[in-house]
C-alpha cells in the first residue's frame, strides 16, 4: 500500500514537471516568434510625423492610416462602403500632414517650401492625388480602416530638387588613371637629381635611343596577346563571371547623429562634397530618385535592390554642421570614393544609409 502511495506521488511529480516544461517552452516560443516580427519590422526607417502617419524613408514613400463611420442614419446595405469611404477622407489628410513633414535639409520641410512656392504646393497635391489604398479593414462594428501609400519619387522629387540641389564646393576627384603631375615630379628631380629621368622616361625616348633589332618581333607579339587577351575578356562567359566593381554604395552611419532627409551628402575629411556632384544631382532629378534611401539593418542595405549585388560598405566618421544631414568620411574611405567616383561609380548606382 505504501508503495502505491509513493508511486502516485511521484507520478503525480512527473505529471507536474511536464506541465510546467511545456508552459515554459510555449511561453519562451511566444517571446521569441514577438521578438522576432519585431525585428522584421525595424529593419525599415520609418519617421512618425503625426499619430497616424509618417515618411518611410526605406521605401521612399509616405505612409498614413485613416478611420471613418457610416453616418447614424445610414442603411446597412451601404453603410460599411460609406465607413470605408469616411476613412479614406481620413487617411488622405493623415498623408497630407506626412508630406509636410517630409524633411528636406536638416532645417527645412515641405510645409515650410510650401509657403513660399506655389510650384511646391502643386506637387504636393500631385503626391495626394496618385496616393493608392493598401489596405482596408471593415471592423464588427461598422467602422473602417485604411491604410494608404503615396510615392516621394518621380515628379514630387524632381521638383523639390529643382528648388533645393545647389551644387556646392565639390572635393576634387582623382584623374581615372595613374599619371604624375609636373609639382609632383619637380619635386622627385629635387631629391634624386638630374637622374630623374632615367627613372621615368620621357615621351620622346625613342628619339634618344634607338630601339634594339629585336624590339619590333616583341612589339608584334604584345600586339597579338593584347588581342588574344580582349578577346577571351570580352567573351560571354567571361563577362558574366568577372567581378567589374561595386554596383552600389552602403554608407554605415550607426553611432552618430545622422537624420534623413531628401537631400543628405557625403563628405570627405576636412575637404569637399563628394556626393552628390553635379553629375549625380543632375542624374537624381531627371529620374526622379532620391539621392539615397536609409534603413536600420546594415544586412537589409546589403540585400536592398538598390545597390545590387555587390554594393561597396564604407562606414561614416561622424556628420557634419548643424543640419546632422552630412556624412563624413575618413581618409581612407574618401580616397577609395574619390577613385570610384572619377571612374564613373554612383551615375547609375544607387545609396543607401544604415541608421
Amino acid at each position: 500500500m505504501l508503495e502505491k502511495i509513493k508511486f502516485k506521488i511521484a507520478h503525480s511529480n512527473t505529471s507536474i514537471r511536464t506541465s510546467l516544461c511545456t508552459s515554459l517552452c510555449t511561453s519562451l516560443c511566444t517571446i521569441f516568434f514577438s521578438l522576432f516580427a519585431a525585428s522584421a519590422t525595424a529593419e525599415e526607417f520609418v519617421e512618425w510625423v503625426g499619430a497616424n502617419s509618417g515618411v518611410n524613408w526605406s521605401a521612399a514613400q509616405i505612409e498614413a492610416e485613416g478611420a471613418g463611420t457610416a453616418p447614424d442614419n445610414a442603411p446597412p446595405s451601404t453603410g460599411r462602403m460609406m465607413a470605408c469611404r469616411a476613412a479614406i477622407v481620413d487617411a488622405q489628410r493623415n498623408l497630407l500632414e506626412s508630406v509636410q513633414g517630409v524633411r528636406v535639409e536638416g532645417t527645412t520641410i515641405v510645409a515650410n517650401m510650401m509657403v513660399e512656392s506655389d510650384i511646391i504646393k502643386t506637387s504636393v497635391s500631385g503626391v495626394l492625388r496618385g496616393a493608392r489604398v493598401v489596405n482596408r479593414e471593415p471592423q464588427s462594428d461598422g467602422s473602417c480602416i485604411v491604410r494608404m501609400t503615396a510615392p516621394l519619387e518621380g515628379q514630387f522629387a524632381k521638383k523639390i530638387y529643382d528648388e533645393v540641389l545647389v551644387p556646392e564646393q565639390l572635393a576634387k576627384v582623382l584623374p581615372a588613371k595613374n599619371t604624375l603631375s609636373s609639382e609632383f615630379t619637380t619635386t622627385l628631380t629635387q631629391i634624386f637629381g638630374a637622374g630623374l629621368e632615367l627613372l621615368i622616361p620621357s615621351a620622346n625616348a625613342a628619339d634618344t635611343f634607338p630601339a634594339p633589332e629585336w624590339q619590333s618581333a616583341l612589339d608584334k607579339l604584345s600586339e597579338r596577346l593584347s588581342s588574344l587577351e580582349e578577346l577571351v575578356s570580352n567573351h560571354p562567359s567571361i563577362v558574366s563571371a568577372k567581378d567589374t566593381g561595386p554596383t552600389g554604395l552602403v554608407l554605415d552611419a550607426r553611432g552618430s547623429n545622422f537624420i534623413p532627409s531628401m537631400s543628405p551628402k557625403v563628405r570627405q575629411l576636412r575637404a569637399g562634397v563628394l556626393y552628390p556632384n553635379k553629375a549625380h544631382q543632375d542624374e537624381r532629378k531627371e529620374r526622379g530618385q532620391l539621392v539615397s534611401l536609409f534603413t536600420r539593418d546594415l544586412d537589409t542595405a546589403r540585400r536592398h535592390p538598390v545597390v545590387g549585388e555587390r554594393p561597396l560598405v564604407l562606414k561614416a566618421l561622424r556628420t557634419f554642421g548643424a543640419t546632422r544631414t552630412q556624412i563624413v568620411l575618413g581618409t581612407q574611405a574618401s580616397g577609395q570614393l574619390k577613385e570610384l567616383i572619377a571612374k564613373g561609380f554612383l551615375k547609375d548606382s544607387g545609396v543607401i544609409i544604415v541608421l
